[in-house]
């Protein structure tokens, strides 16, 4: 999923060896989402759909329902997110996992031909075809699909809810920075979230205080290459141009009920300015703050509710 995880368990009453056990379980199922769900390992349910674009192709039943999810959030922001954007991403560079010195290799997408930039948007995200019965996903012909901008959100909320069916008191899962919490932390009523600075990832901007739901943010900072044109480019494409996004936003951090809802939204809100981004999240009714490229950090009012109390 390109980054680390990190996995906190409050059991309470449960012997240390049994929230061993849960631990394990945890990680085994965020490796088994990886597997298929990565564009990056040619084995992968989505790259087995990429590579058959136009074809139905049978997949797990995890990502069916976390297709489901993309295609959903697609229509919640309106199509400022949007996962058949990889195209634009191979054609601008993206092409291989940036985790630690031993990537996994070319992305198996490369080898789509880039679609023509020309017109109005690019992405047929309304036309990805789901058969929820017999667990078939196609892919629209001419495009791919990479699940980088809700992934770890979902892959959070499965495995926090996951490990509250199994008896924890309180759990954390925090994939790249992408959260979701669930029950009761260690101390307190509500879990302490610390968001990091765009610019100084060793320094917090702000701390978020949440009982239960997911936090996300979405930054041009953590994923930056040299495009094949010699341009930098970053990860977040805009979906009405096929270029990375212009904003003038360094970090975009959503609070939401679940960790992937705040994962695409902070996505969406990085293809916008910040008057337009605070109109997305109040339009959704959720919460969130935008730190621009002059360090201005600009919050919505529904952000009060979760701030820390002294």
């Amino acid at each position: 999923m390109g980054s680390a995880a990190n996995i906190a368990l409050v059991g309470r009453d449960m012997a240390p060896s049994v929230l061993d056990g849960l631990l394990d379980r945890a990680e085994d199922r965020l490796r088994g989402l990886e597997a298929r769900w990565s564009r990056f390992l040619p084995s992968s349910d989505i790259t087995r759909a990429n590579q058959a674009a136009g074809s139905p192709v049978t997949v797990h039943p995890d990502t069916i329902a976390v297709v489901r999810r993309a295609v959903e959030a697609w229509r919640q922001t309106r199509g400022r997110f949007d996962p058949t954007v990889l195209p634009a991403l191979v054609h601008h560079g993206d092409v291989a996992s940036r985790v630690g010195n031993d990537p996994f290799g070319a992305d198996p997408a490369s080898r789509l031909r880039a679609p023509s930039f020309a017109g109005d948007r690019i992405g047929m995200t309304g036309s990805i075809v789901i058969d929820r019965e017999h667990h078939l996903l196609t892919v629209p012909a001419g495009t791919a699909i990479d699940l980088g901008g809700i992934g770890k959100g979902f892959a959070a909320d499965l495995v926090a809810t996951e490990m509250i069916q199994a008896g924890v008191a309180g759990v954390m899962v925090d994939i790249g920075g992408d959260l979701a919490v669930r029950g009761m932390p260690a101390s307190g009523e509500r879990w302490l979230l610390g968001v990091e600075d765009p610019t100084d990832p060793f320094r917090l901007i702000a701390s978020v205080a949440l009982v239960i739901g997911g936090l996300a943010t979405s930054a041009t900072s953590t994923r930056r290459w040299r495009s094949p044109s010699g341009a930098t480019a970053h990860h977040l494409i805009d979906p009405t141009t096929a270029m990375p996004s212009t904003t003038t936003l360094l970090s975009a951090t959503v609070i939401a009920s679940d960790a992937a809802s705040a994962e695409a939204f902070a996505t969406a809100a990085m293809m916008h300015d910040g008057p337009d981004a605070i109109a997305l999240l109040d339009d959704a009714g959720l919460a969130g703050f935008f730190v621009t490229r002059d360090a201005a950090v600009l919050r919505t009012r529904s952000l009060r509710a979760f701030m820390p109390t002294s």
